[in-house]
């Protein structure tokens, strides 16, 4: 089965999305991780059919509009698009897939409105960075002059299709030459000459304001239902000593180890990811 292509509108933007599976069955938005797009989950959702995926194009990626101000792309931007991603499809309940910083987005979501959250499955992300009080004022300004460096810097190009896929496989995450390619075919796109990866530069810098960990312990305390966790096992959770430590203090939050790294759920090993969403989903 092929995905079929979709647009919404939200506000002045457009957001492209894939929709996977049974229109009429149960609903699954999906959200992907930082720098990737709706491709991150072409190996996953085959897996489950019988739902009703939409696997967005978060902004400023794949190909989803870019944001226009002069600004970093703070995450709470995010959940406010997922729902209004939702609301266009006229959806009063679903479930959320994420990975990565579409995990972080997702479980926000769920502490956003958690009655309209029916399961809650986060692979490979779940908490913010967090920071105090009295970092506020560094932070604002870290993050104006990111955005100016990023800014200035000139659009990499790659003298062919393959040179550009070549880099998202030997990436800060690597990631399989499969999996390459299928973010490439949402994310590459021909730039002067050559082909680049036409995310918004904007997504490379600090973002201005962080939740504190009072305030990230407020959003998982509303949250209701299991939250499920899935860990690659060379993946970066089990390598980030500060996620680890808030683990340890969190009662709600089952977490489950399985082979791979960071993007496990995709060809690395998507049929064992796809029987552990599957149980995520089936649960009461």
């Amino acid at each position: 089965m092929h995905p079929i292509e979709c647009e919404l509108i939200i506000g002045e933007m457009h957001f492209a999305a894939k929709h996977w599976g049974n229109p009429a069955g149960k609903k699954i938005l999906a959200l992907h991780g930082w720098l990737d797009n709706a491709a991150s989950f072409d190996f996953l959702a085959p897996q489950l059919l019988d739902y009703h995926w939409v696997c967005l194009d978060l902004a400023g990626q794949g190909k989803s509009d870019h944001r226009a101000h002069f600004g970093a792309y703070n995450i709470w931007q995010d959940v406010t698009e997922v729902f209004a991603a939702a609301d266009a499809l006229g959806w009063d309940t679903f479930s959320l897939v994420g990975h990565s910083r579409g995990a972080v987005i997702a479980a926000l979501a769920c502490g956003t409105f958690p009655e309209r959250i029916e399961h809650l499955a986060l692979i490979e992300g779940i908490a913010t960075f967090i920071s105090r009080d009295d970092e506020a004022p560094e932070l604002l300004a870290s993050a104006y002059l990111s955005l100016k460096t990023q800014a200035a810097r000139h659009q990499s190009i790659h003298p062919s299709l393959n040179a550009a896929i070549t880099t998202r496989v030997e990436g800060k995450f690597p990631v399989a030459l499969a999996d390459a390619q299928a973010l490439a075919a949402r994310g590459v796109e021909p730039f002067e000459g050559g082909y680049t990866w036409a995310y918004d530069y904007k997504l490379l810098a600090n973002s201005e304001v962080r939740f504190t960990l009072a305030q990230l312990n407020a959003f998982f305390a509303r949250i209701k239902q299991p939250v499920h966790l899935l860990i690659g096992e060379g993946g970066i959770i089990v390598q980030h000593a500060e996620v680890q430590a808030w683990l340890s203090t969190q009662t709600n939050i089952q977490q489950t180890h399985l082979p791979g790294g960071h993007h496990l759920h995709m060809s690395e090993n998507c049929p064992a990811v796809g029987k552990w969403l599957q149980d995520v989903l089936q649960a009461p």
